[in-house]
């Protein structure tokens, strides 16, 4: 069977796009490993609606984000929770910036950063400096709903779930997907919005993979005390933590630094010594879903939370609910300034292959014009 454009992934990047191409009349078909939509990367991430505070050392990546801040804002707003104070914090000690510092860098951004006390939030001496600024969280359940409701409205858009791919080769003008249950699809437009398991898309057809390293992450979610329970805190640019709001749930999310990644991969194709005690369940060529893994790693809880606690004033109290672990790919050039760039990467034309990598979403609008291009 033959579409105007086939999609490889089931996270916000691949539903936005097919939603996006399906209001155009084209014929789509979505392909996704999992059971259902946003089951890893979407759903299990701190759940940003970046401004650009994160990346102090990357003006770029901080303007970018600020850029399209309201625009997602507006366009998803059903699924934004902006009802909580976003504060960052620079620690006094161990921190790449300072508190004048990170001032300079949201005024030169053009970003809010209003001065507050060091020790409202934090024991004292922690800080150096404290700032209330306007970051906040999407829920991704609610935006994943929405979306499938408006794909519903186009019988041009097939989702495809449980997907095995076997291989993917170039038929002429046209790329043929083959799956390890003896179907097959073909399309002059490929999209591989996987993330993580960017490469291992790249693998089966033989093109250059990015130059990633990968890190098996976990992110905590914590019931909160009414005090903390529209603040969110960041301390930032450094070994340190954040704890916030996680979309609408009423939960917030816990994350460190040095203990949300278990472990890291360095390879091309991700490798991991969990992969050998999964039962097949996992390995190099295909990732499995960590949640559903018999050997993710065991919670990073006590780590986190004394650090966070190492900080926070004791009035603002959090306990353990429940841990989610995904696959987080970095660009290997981002270690040197902290950059989180979106990668729209073309491998090649007439048939079209493009690979997207981005760690951020409200950037998904930069696959507008991609997506226009590729039947124009």
């Amino acid at each position: 069977m033959t579409y105007d454009k086939i999609i490889i992934g089931g996270g916000l990047y691949g539903l936005y796009s097919a939603l996006f191409c399906g209001k155009r009349n084209e014929k789509i078909l979505l392909l996704e490993y999992d059971s259902a939509e946003y089951m890893r990367a979407t759903y299990i991430n701190q759940a940003r609606v970046h401004m650009g505070y994160h990346y102090p050392r990357s003006y770029s990546t901080a303007i970018k984000s600020a850029h399209y801040f309201e625009r997602f804002n507006k366009d998803y707003s059903y699924c934004i929770n902006s009802e909580f104070d976003q504060v960052y914090a620079t620690s006094a000690d161990f921190s790449w910036s300072n508190g004048e510092q990170f001032k300079k860098f949201c005024i030169n951004a053009g970003i809010r950063c209003d001065e507050v006390s060091t020790e409202k939030y934090f024991k004292e001496g922690k800080c150096d400096g404290v700032f209330l600024t306007k970051e906040y969280t999407y829920d991704a359940r609610i935006l994943k709903k929405h979306l499938l409701d408006e794909i519903n409205y186009y019988p041009n858009i097939e989702l495809k779930y449980d997907v095995r791919i076997d291989s993917i080769s170039q038929k002429g003008c046209e790329y043929e997907i083959i799956l390890e249950s003896g179907e097959h699809y073909r399309s002059s437009f490929v999209l591989n919005a996987t993330y993580a398991s960017v490469n291992q898309i790249l693998n089966k057809i033989g093109f250059e993979p990015f130059k990633i390293k990968y890190e098996l992450c976990e992110i905590i979610l914590c019931n909160v005390s009414d005090k903390l329970k529209n603040v969110g805190l960041t301390v930032m640019d450094g070994p340190f933590f954040s704890i916030m709001p996680f979309g609408k749930t009423g939960y917030h999310s816990l994350t460190s630094v040095t203990f949300t990644p278990h472990s890291t991969s360095y390879d091309s194709m991700p490798t991991f010594e969990c992969q050998a005690k999964s039962n097949g369940f996992c390995s190099t060529s295909q990732l499995g879903n960590c949640n559903n893994c018999p050997a993710k790693p065991q919670s990073a809880w006590d780590y986190m939370s004394n650090l966070a606690r190492k900080y926070m004033k004791e009035e603002y109290e959090f306990d353990y609910v429940g841990s989610l672990f995904s696959m987080k790919p970095i660009l290997k050039a981002s270690e040197i300034d902290d950059s989180r760039p979106t990668v729209i990467k073309q491998f090649s034309s007439n048939p079209t292959f493009i690979s997207v990598l981005s760690g951020k979403i409200n950037t998904v609008y930069d696959l507008d014009e991609v997506l226009k291009n590729g039947n124009e």
